[in-house]
């Protein structure tokens, strides 16, 4: 995972966790008559699962669902945006075929820049958190093993035989050491390789043995839920996201509810005859010690004193949790799931999904993989006559990807439309550029120039017009995201422009039809120009797109009609992957398909 799509990826899972956790919170607040105190603890293990997983799969349940208006994740990205701003190399030694064919596939690497000025500070503000919250933990180790060091062993036998009767109770096998320590002031359990219990120098000469079998048994009652690991797992989370408030209460809230579970399962083990008992005790140490400030990765009786009223009410309240009552959190707790584990269909992973990718109800999905041995593709094809899609991978077939070199069609419309260009004879002068595609280094007209794919020449096209038009006409056709945050000359080159296949074979359906705000002359140019090939009454018309990212061709696209025998068939194939996944093989895949279909 490159840096900055972990830090994005960072950014919009703790959005996701900030949402998640409102959630929760009146999901407690609606059902707390209904919830026990160890279901109103564990609904927080649905954020730890939420912030751990660093994917999940899309659903059409999940609440996410609903904030996909706000483009959630483009909020949590906006910082990111200018992550994939990448500057055309002209300096690569990695070049497209020099081959002078009509059907090549030109592209340049671009290489992404690790991270601007701007996010270098942003990123480093981050580091500084994490390295100081790290430090600061280790430094709270470091300070236990020395308490633990520097603790007595209790070796009174009475308090020994009271700790195995604990045990016994709390049906624990494991070997806790029980140790008086003179530097605390209140019980707890610490050191999750070998735990200890740590009591107070002096307490048990002041502790009645009733009281202290409470205090063993609650301290015990977190070693038997395994407390001190999930602290670390709190730990390592919060640090992790330690710029977001939300998440540090959220994590504080999760620990006074564990006391109140801890008290619980105390309860759940004692005859209801001792429960005034234990709170009692539970009130005389609340009042006379205070939990720590930041010792979050140990757990103990006072963490939860400033909650002492509440814990009062459920010890006094506190009836045994009945079988109903288990399936009741059970259900709850997989139904939250469902909700809130997964993702907004269709908005997940690097590419945006496109909202008005909607099929007619005619649509045929069929299998096309071994067409894509090695990549992870999709193929769209309109039956204009018909008004029939077909298509292949219908995931994938929504997703908006950056559209690269098929965006010429639009910059050439756009260009004739504002009358920077003329018709396909303008030429353009070249600068004196030298690229490593010998055909861009000369002057081109808009013919040679989609023929060649020549970037500089739609780049200086687009720079006359200005975004500002273009984004209108972007707005005006539905194309993709019609997001322009990117730099001028590449910001529909792995950057800011994102489309989807079923959005490309929108836009040239509208392109066929005229359907578009621009001047019917302008569109029979294009058409003109991205007219490949003719024989037998059957035309191809179309353009390749190659993402080349850093040496590597990662997204290759074909898009274009045919027209065959007075029927047309638009069609859009894209390909993704870690190399290889270009224009050409895009095209040549495209090809094969249309062949096999009998459209060529």
């Amino acid at each position: 995972m490159e840096l900055y799509s972990f830090i994005s990826w960072l950014l919009y899972s703790s959005l996701m966790g900030s949402i998640l956790i409102g959630l929760i919170i009146v999901v407690r607040w609606v059902f707390a008559n209904r919830m026990s105190a160890n279901w109103q603890y564990l609904i927080w293990f649905l954020l730890i699962l939420k912030l751990l997983i660093p994917y999940a799969p899309e659903s059409s349940l999940s609440v996410f669902n609903i904030f996909s208006h706000l483009t959630i994740q483009n909020l949590a990205g906006d910082y990111f945006k200018t992550q994939d701003n990448e500057k055309t190399d002209q300096n690569t030694e990695k070049k497209s075929s020099m081959i002078v064919n009509i059907t090549d596939d030109y592209s340049l690497s671009v290489t992404r820049n690790f991270l601007n000025f701007r996010d270098v500070i942003v990123f480093f503000v981050w580091l500084i958190g994490v390295i100081s919250l790290t430090v600061y933990t280790i430094h709270l180790t470091i300070k236990q093993k020395c308490i633990i060091k520097k603790s007595l062993r209790a070796n009174d036998s009475c308090v020994i035989n009271l700790l195995e009767e604990c045990k016994h109770t709390m049906n624990i096998k494991d070997n806790p050491v029980l140790i008086e320590s003179p530097v605390i002031r209140s019980p707890m359990v610490m050191g999750a390789i070998r735990p200890h219990i740590v009591l107070p120098t002096g307490i048990i000469g002041h502790l009645s043995r009733t009281e202290l079998r409470f205090i063993l048994l609650h301290e015990l009652a977190h070693l038997q839920r395994r407390d001190l690991y999930i602290n670390w797992i709190i730990s390592f989370l919060q640090i992790l996201h330690w710029f977001n408030p939300f998440i540090w209460y959220a994590f504080y809230q999760m620990r006074q509810d564990r006391e109140l579970a801890c008290d619980a399962y105390v309860l759940s083990t004692l005859k209801p005859d001792e429960y005034k008992s234990y709170g009692a005790a539970i009130i005389s140490f609340l009042e006379k010690y205070s939990s720590s400030a930041y010792d979050y990765t140990i757990a103990g009786l006072a963490n939860g004193s400033s909650h002492i009223k509440k814990r009062m009410v459920m010890i006094a309240s506190y009836k045994k949790e009945t079988a109903a009552g288990v399936i009741w959190g059970v259900l709850l707790f997989l139904l939250m799931g469902c909700f809130v584990l997964t993702n907004a269909q269709e908005t997940s992973g690097a590419a945006q999904t496109g909202k008005s990718s909607q099929l007619n109800q005619g649509t045929a999905y069929e299998d096309l993989s071994n067409y894509f041995q090695g990549y992870d593709g999709t193929f769209v094809l309109l039956d204009m006559e018909k008004n029939h899609y077909q298509v292949y991978n219908d995931a994938n077939s929504k997703k908006r990807v950056s559209p690269n070199s098929t965006y010429k069609i639009i910059s050439a419309l756009v260009g004739l439309e504002n009358g920077v260009l003329t018709d396909e004879n303008t030429q353009l002068e070249w600068d004196g550029t030298v690229y490593p595609i010998e055909r861009w280094n000369r002057d081109q007209t808009l013919s040679s120039a989609i023929i060649y794919s020549v970037n500089w020449y739609f780049q200086k096209v687009d720079s006359i017009v200005g975004k500002t038009r273009i984004e209108d006409y972007l707005k005006q056709i539905g194309y993709g995201n019609d997001d322009l945050s990117g730099d001028i000359h590449d910001f529909w080159v792995e950057s800011s422009l994102k489309i989807s296949p079923i959005e490309q074979v929108e836009m040239l359906k509208n392109l066929y039809t005229y359907e578009m705000p621009f001047a019917r002359r302008n569109i029979d140019i294009v058409k003109k120009v991205i007219k490949l090939s003719e024989q037998d009454k059957v035309i191809l018309y179309g353009k390749t797109g190659t993402g080349i990212v850093n040496g590597n061709s990662i997204n290759g696209w074909f898009v274009g009609y045919v027209e065959s025998e007075g029927k047309v068939y638009i069609f859009a194939t894209n390909i993704q992957g870690k190399e290889r996944a270009d224009g050409a093989n895009a095209r040549n895949i495209t090809l094969s398909i249309l062949k096999d279909k009998n459209i060529l």
